[in-house]
C-alpha cells in the first residue's frame, strides 16, 4: 500500500509542475525564475522547499506565479 501512495503523490507534484511550467511559459522572464528552480532541483542534496523559496524570490518581484511552499 506504501509504495501506490509514494507513487500517486510523484504523479501529484509531476502534475502540478508541469501545470506550473506552462503558465510559466507565457512571460520569458518568468522561463529565468523555473530555470533557477530545475537548476536548484538537480544540484545533489538539494532541498525542494529551499528550491521553491529560490524560484519565489526571483518571481515575486516580477509579478510571475510563485510555487507554494
Amino acid at each position: 500500500m506504501r509504495p501506490i501512495r509514494h507513487a500517486m503523490s510523484f504523479l501529484a507534484v509531476f502534475a502540478f509542475a508541469a501545470g506550473f511550467a506552462g503558465s510559466a511559459l507565457a512571460d520569458p522572464n518568468c522561463n529565468h525564475c523555473l530555470a533557477l528552480y530545475d537548476n536548484c532541483m538537480a544540484r545533489p542534496g538539494s532541498v525542494e522547499t529551499q528550491c521553491i523559496r529560490e524560484h519565489n524570490q526571483c518571481a515575486g518581484p516580477i509579478q510571475c506565479p510563485v510555487m507554494p511552499e
